[in-house]
């Protein structure tokens, strides 16, 4: 442990020093972090690069096809629409991919911080290609059980709007306001009863034996309990990710915007103005952006770390005091 730097886990702390202790960790072990998990992190960058060419340059293209094709014949022929629907299952299908080289990345993050938690050290892999299968698989069953838990309320709500849209379009026509505020409404609500998912997910993969569901059953309510210093771990975690990121992704975003704005100016009858070599330099400035992105984002992973020994070491701490006032 580094000099005037407390980095141990089960610790009662506030979300100020939940957040100090995630920042220091990450520093002071960067390197081991990176060596443990360069090869997903290099999966991840490829194909969000794929994804991000698909969506800067081949959607457009499609786009402007059907609207051509609209404005030229007022219909579209079938081809552009099956070649847009099978573009949108390939995004869909690099999405899944991307999330899942994602959580097996931060697997072996996790493992390097499991062994903190048990030793209180941790140290530079032997080698460069180092992976931990077993917390793979664990973290990969609970990132996607967890995703499952969070989107089926939202899935739910929007079901409800297009039920109701199809068989009572009146409604929707005459309160369209009051439909737009329920709606905001409901996602706030499953959005702050998201947050205790955050210590079910790292308990589970982090100690608990059982299975996903019943890690959920048993400890969501401990989560619940805590919600205000997750909310806040959570809320400046996500706004230092998010400004970070938007600085590492701006080459992409303003590739993606290039890409855009050329192929809107084709309706215009305007040239397209793209090299031809745009498609490899969209792939490689995703790539390369996106890898650094891996490493920005998983700042939140250290934040939530701590934030979960500390609920655990105040559950201990109630615990320890209830025992002593029963003797």
């Amino acid at each position: 442990m580094e000099k005037g730097q407390d980095t141990t886990l089960m610790k009662a702390r506030s979300y100020r020093r939940v957040l100090r202790a995630g920042f220091q960790l990450y520093n002071n072990h960067f390197r081991a972090f990176f060596k443990a998990s360069w090869q997903m992190a290099l999966v991840y960058a490829l194909v969000s690069a794929a994804l991000g060419t698909l969506s800067s340059i081949k959607i457009p293209e499609l786009s402007l096809v059907i609207i051509q094709q609209i404005v030229d014949y007022q219909g579209v022929f079938i081809e552009p629409l099956m070649q847009y629907g099978i573009t949108l299952l390939e995004l869909i299908l690099l999405i899944l991919l991307a999330i899942a080289a994602l959580a097996l990345g931060s697997a072996n993050i996790l493992a390097k911080l499991k062994e903190h938690k048990e030793n209180g050290t941790i140290t530079m892999p032997a080698h460069w290609l180092t992976a931990s299968p077993q917390l793979m698989g664990r973290t990969l069953k609970g990132v996607f059980a967890t995703l499952l838990v969070v989107a089926l309320p939202y899935l739910i709500v929007l079901a409800l709007l297009v039920f109701l849209a199809q068989t009572q379009p009146e409604v929707l026509h005459g309160r369209l306001i009051t439909a737009i505020v329920t709606a905001s409404i409901a996602t706030i609500v499953i959005t702050a009863f998201a947050l205790p998912l955050m210590h079910v997910l790292m308990k589970y993969i982090m100690e608990s034996p059982a299975g996903y569901w019943h890690t959920l059953s048993k400890h969501y309510g401990r989560g619940l309990h805590h919600w205000g210093m997750l909310f806040l771990v959570f809320f400046v975690s996500t706004l230092v990710v998010q400004i970070s990121t938007l600085v590492v992704m701006m080459p992409a975003h303003i590739l993606n915007m290039a890409n855009q704005t050329a192929h809107m100016g084709l309706l215009k009858g305007d040239p397209l103005g793209m090299p031809s070599y745009i498609t490899t330099l969209t792939f490689i400035t995703f790539a390369l952006c996106c890898f650094i992105q891996f490493y920005v984002s998983h700042i939140t992973l250290l934040h939530n770390y701590f934030a979960y020994g500390s609920i655990e070491a105040k559950e201990q701490e109630k615990q320890e005091h209830h025992q002593q006032n029963l003797l």
